[in-house]
């Protein structure tokens, strides 16, 4: 293999969208990481770059120093080895590589000759059955049913809209409203971000999204999703207004019901190791879930 060249890495630009989705689809991967929105929204807080190897897209994060697991046709363990040690050598590194599916050590289980394992389960992603959800098939879901009934009791007017860009700044007032009323943190700036950059470039990111409406004039709840190149659906954003009882499942529901015909899955990302986020993600009843892995360069 020729030495690998890291002259072209650069900031991820919108422009890379079409790139990035040829790669994806090779993979049709179900990772919320493996998502041009995902990548491009988050450029900012984690100083997101990219650049092309060998036919593949390697995503590079300056802020923690780490690279993710190539993009594109599966890599065998000593050029993704050589890719890592490329970064280390520039200095970019320290041998980290992100989001390495579990079918990779699947498929090399000796790879440890070459790298040391690590493992979060607070990394893992979430994946939901769309049609469980839709139905409320499962007895974990049907009290969410009844919470969701309780809603429709007390908001007889309540309508669901499709965000456009019509009523797209209702739904970023929605978020920063939201948003405002929980305790500043790092995350919440990064998201804050994030969904800056998904409002400027909703349709060129390929986003969609619905918006709740408790009553006509009163917003209570937002999803924002894309298309992930398999049978699944990614959610990058959901908030709800829990002042009004039965708004976040009445719109988790909502989303399930015009995913149908569209989507398996639904993937609703990581908890991060909050136990709060766990309890939710776990109480919506898990289809199953994606591992993924990091590995560091011995």
């Amino acid at each position: 293999m020729s030495e690998i060249d890291l002259s072209s890495l650069r900031p991820v630009e919108i422009t890379d969208r079409a790139r990035f989705d040829k790669v994806l689809k090779m993979m049709g991967s179900q990772s919320c990481e493996a998502c041009f929105p995902n990548i491009f929204m988050y450029r900012q807080p984690y100083g997101i770059e990219c650049i092309e190897i060998e036919g593949r897209m390697v995503v590079y994060e300056r802020q923690t120093r780490i690279i993710h697991y190539p993009l594109g046709e599966a890599v065998d363990p000593e050029l993704l080895h050589k890719i890592s040690k490329a970064f280390m050598d520039a200095g970019l590194t320290d041998g980290g590589i992100y989001d390495v599916p579990e079918d990779f050590l699947d498929n090399y289980p000796d790879c440890d000759s070459l790298f040391d394992l690590e493992y979060d389960e607070g990394a893992i992603d979430y994946l939901f059955s769309v049609e469980k959800i839709a139905t409320f098939n499962g007895s974990k879901l049907r009290k969410k049913h009844n919470l969701v009934k309780q809603f429709q009791a007390n908001c007889p007017y309540a309508a669901i809209q499709k965000i456009t860009k019509d009523n797209i700044g209702i739904a970023a007032k929605l978020a920063r409203d939201l948003n405002s009323r929980l305790e500043w943190c790092e995350f919440l700036a990064e998201e804050t971000m994030a969904l800056d950059s998904a409002w400027k470039h909703f349709e060129e990111l390929g986003l969609q999204g619905i918006i709740l409406f408790a009553e006509p004039d009163y917003p209570a709840g937002l999803s924002v999703f894309s298309m992930l190149p398999s049978d699944t659906v990614d959610v990058h954003f959901e908030k709800a207004d829990h002042a009004v009882k039965g708004a976040s499942q009445t719109l988790t529901w909502q989303l399930a019901i015009a995913l149908r015909g569209k989507a398996k899955f639904m993937n609703r990302e990581q908890d991060m190791n909050e136990e709060s986020l766990r309890h939710a993600k776990r109480s919506l009843d898990p289809e199953r879930f994606f591992k993924r892995y990091f590995l560091r360069n011995i």
